[in-house]
């Protein structure tokens, strides 16, 4: 057998047979674990948003997905018991790795990550995961807790929430990034960043980036293990930046934010831009009706961005490089 590995690429195959040691493999379901973390309102969103890219990212053959839930993060009884149906445990991951892991992150309640109730749970799946699974996804706040968990890397807060659908420059020989092209655009939506330097001083490699915004796609390689850090969330719906828009617009009205958010930039059309402008002037208004409803409706008419497209061909290759790491992680026992 000949294996031949570069950084975050693969390449292996058996001489006497031709054949790859994968083939195999292949031919079965990928098991990829999914640890939702996000809160109760965008729980099961973020499931369906994640489980449509994986199975479209899956092409000929199936991928199994098995759900789990970390105990600490705060959850409502409700919630709790209509999960039970589908969730485990995040205790019962350890007994049994899988192919490929993806870890979303959630809203902190601390400006520091180790004060929330969950940071030495995540931790620990954190550090397991760099070490036993082929291939872990991170989402958005993941990401930042995999850098301060694993390699002391502290996130700083921007002077305001990055919102909108940004365009990266993509690193076309990473195996990620086949069929993207040069560039690519993802939406984003924090109140905190990591910079890329520190990343790179650490052996992140850089997939999509943009001087103006920041990293959207970090990976490090380690033993043949691929860690994936985004910073983007080309998991989103077409509508998920509004539903967020209109949360953060309740919260600056009933006084639990102080500032009116941002419109997100390169989302909405001209009229639509205009529309939450008016919208926010009366918000802002002494004199506001307080009980004009938000116009969601109206607005998601006028949204003019898609990343969809990206979105699928970004897991059609993650799944694609999950099967080689974990048929090779195989071949190695």
């Amino acid at each position: 057998m000949v294996i031949a590995a570069g950084p975050d690429t693969l390449e292996f195959f058996d001489r006497r047979s031709g054949t790859r040691p994968d083939d195999e493999g292949e031919r079965r379901p990928l098991r990829i674990g999914f640890v939702n973390n996000m809160a109760d309102a965008a729980f099961e969103d973020t499931y369906q948003q994640f489980a449509d890219l994986i199975r479209s990212g899956s092409d000929r053959f199936a991928s199994d997905i098995r759900c789990y839930y970390i105990p600490t993060v705060p959850r409502s009884p409700d919630l709790l018991n209509a999960a039970s149906v589908r969730y485990r445990d995040v205790e019962h991951l350890y007994r049994d790795p899988p192919d490929a892991l993806v870890i979303t992150g959630m809203e902190p309640r601390s400006s520091d990550l180790t004060a929330e109730p969950y940071w030495d749970e995540l931790a620990q799946l954190l550090r397991w995961a760099e070490a036993a699974v082929p291939s872990t996804l991170l989402s958005c706040l993941a990401s930042h807790a995999a850098a301060l968990a694993l390699d002391d890397i502290t996130r700083s807060r921007l002077p305001a929430k990055q919102s909108g659908v940004f365009r990266q420059e993509v690193d076309r020989t990473h195996p990620l990034a086949g069929g993207l092209g040069g560039a690519a655009a993802f939406p984003h939506s924090r109140l905190n960043e990591i910079p890329a330097q520190a990343l790179t001083a650490r052996r992140y490699r850089l997939v999509m980036a943009s001087p103006q915004t920041g990293w959207t796609v970090a990976t490090r390689e380690t033993g043949g293990r691929l860690l994936i850090l985004l910073q983007g969330h080309p998991e989103y719906g077409v509508t998920t930046l509004l539903k967020e828009y209109r949360r953060d617009v309740r919260r600056f009205l009933e006084g639990s934010q102080e500032a009116h958010p941002e419109i997100p930039i390169n989302y909405l059309d001209r009229p639509g831009v205009g529309l939450l402008e008016a919208f926010r002037t009366r918000c802002e208004s002494p004199f506001r009706a307080s009980g004009e409803a938000f116009p969601f409706q109206a607005a998601a008419d006028h949204i003019r961005a898609r990343w969809d497209d990206w979105s699928r061909r970004l897991f059609v290759n993650w799944i694609a490089d999950a099967r080689l790491r974990s048929a090779l992680i195989a071949s190695r026992r």
